[in-house]
């Protein structure tokens, strides 16, 4: 068997493997596995862990998404820096020095662990897995991983709106860590085909059941549609709009009749996560994580703008969402941002601190897109929308049912994206930029250019892969 060599990102070794008591952020007993490590299920599944402790982004006093969640916020308008000059982020090159630089290395570590599994578990036999179909299984859930890391690489550091650039991913399907392969960038078209086929493989292969902090291919369908979304071809509308009416038909999930009870009683426990992270026992405490970054008393804060303040007007989610002024001397508008917890809380928790990457809410979302953009039903659409705001209290839906256009009816799904699932894996974000840019400047007007919908490729990458090709139109820094 070839000899492997995967690295997790943190040691617990009070952590025990359990078959029986599985967690999405349990690691293998080992902070490095080698040698033959993967030799049966058994072993897949330990190293299959350590691949979701990863893409959790662990170690021994965190688990966090800060840099996919809390960036994207900023992108949009919704959330401000509460430090320094760089207060009112409207510029990605202030961002950029900010938080953006970790979803490169983080994710591009994720690809590492991924590729690994998927070299070492392709390399047996069936016969070595004594679940009949649980080596098709493994592979799907960690390709769909691969995807996430790929399509967040495409997102944030590739001139992903233009099919024709040859400014992609440099895509990482080989074993092997960040700039370790001396290679060109993909093209843009190859970027999204490698994607789409891993979460092709995800949707066929990936586990009907899973708990919801493991992947099964009701996941892939959901992250599928949304790079679908994104690539936005009239065929892909089309298929983002069978792939969400799947899920939704599934009935596997259901939208939590009170919004507010995800983030401040249930957690994973709620029947609309699809696919969360929660944190170990120990993982909560991080004062810069989750609910944490919105409390200024760590060394870095965020708050809600009064542009959120202003989108919730009239919205019974303001009342919970937004907490009191900050006081703040020279930011009169800063907010504390309560989505995650009431503030003052004691400490974080392992509630407060748990991560969402899809729930249900979305996938109306999309599917209501997606029927806009595909000359569907605009009554059907608007309907999601409406179910979507209803299961958070909202009676009055005036705007919705103005909406007449199919352009209109888009807008107001992406309104509730901004009021839902803001915060949660840059799904606020990618919603805004999958509009044409005269749309996006409508709605963002410091966002005048294709080239602020995405980030420079950190220059030390052209400093040690001299064949990485050229830098993103307007990136920086430049090579």
């Amino acid at each position: 068997m070839k000899t492997l060599n995967i690295y997790g990102i943190a040691l617990l070794s009070m952590l025990a493997f359990s078959a029986c008591d599985k967690e999405l952020s349990t690691p293998p007993p080992n902070a490095k596995v080698n040698g033959t490590a993967i030799i049966d299920q058994k072993t897949a599944q330990i190293v299959l862990n350590g691949v979701y402790y990863r893409f959790a982004n662990a170690s021994s006093t965190q688990i966090s998404w800060t840099s996919q969640n809390v960036a994207p916020g900023m992108l949009t308008g919704m959330l401000a820096y509460a430090f320094g000059g760089a207060y009112q982020i409207e510029s990605n090159i202030n961002l950029n020095a900010m938080l953006i630089p970790s979803i490169w290395t983080n994710n591009y570590q994720l690809l590492a662990q991924a590729n690994g599994f998927i070299e070492g578990v392709t390399a047996l036999g069936d016969h070595d897995f004594a679940t009949p179909g649980r080596k098709a299984e493994m592979l799907a859930e960690a390709r769909y991983v691969r995807a996430h890391a790929h399509f967040k690489l495409l997102l944030y550091f590739s001139e992903w709106k233009d099919l024709g650039s040859k400014n992609g991913v440099l895509l990482r399907t080989e074993l092997g860590g960040l700039s370790t392969v001396i290679k060109s960038r993909n093209t843009v078209a190859e970027s999204y085909d490698a994607i789409l086929s891993d979460l092709d493989y995800a949707v066929a292969n990936g586990p009907e059941n899973n708990p919801n902090y493991f992947v099964n291919k009701y996941a892939a369908m959901a992250l599928e549609a949304r790079v679908l979304l994104t690539r936005g071809q009239p065929a892909d509308i089309t298929k983002a709009l069978a792939l969400t009416n799947m899920v939704i038909g599934s009935n596997k999930y259901q939208l939590e009749p009170n919004l507010k009870d995800i983030f401040y009683s249930k957690g994973l426990a709620s029947k609309e996560v699809i696919l969360g992270l929660r944190p170990q026992i120990n993982q909560e405490m991080n004062r810069e994580i989750q609910s944490n970054n919105f409390r200024l008393t760590a060394s870095s804060g965020f708050a809600a703008k009064k542009a959120f303040r202003t989108l919730l007007s009239g919205d019974p989610r303001q009342t919970w969402m937004i907490g009191v002024k900050t006081n703040r001397v020279g930011h009169p508008d800063d907010e504390y941002f309560t989505k995650y917890g009431a503030w003052p809380a004691a400490s974080a928790t392992q509630l407060s601190e748990t991560q969402y990457a899809i729930r249900l809410s979305e996938v109306y979302l999309m599917r209501a897109e997606a029927l806009a953009r595909s000359g569907g039903s605009l009554i059907d659409a608007k309907a999601d929308i409406k179910l979507v705001m209803a299961k958070a209290g909202v009676t009055i839906f005036a705007l919705v049912d103005a909406a007449s256009t199919s352009e209109e009816v888009w807008i107001q799904a992406y309104y509730e994206t901004l009021r839902n699932l803001s915060t949660e894996d840059g799904i606020d974000w990618n919603a805004l930029v999958r509009f044409p840019l005269a749309t996006i400047t409508s709605l963002r007007p410091t966002i005048t250019s294709v080239n602020q919908l995405w980030f420079g490729v950190p220059v030390a990458e052209f400093q040690t892969n001299p064949m990485f090709g050229s830098q993103n139109a307007g990136g920086y820094p430049v090579q």
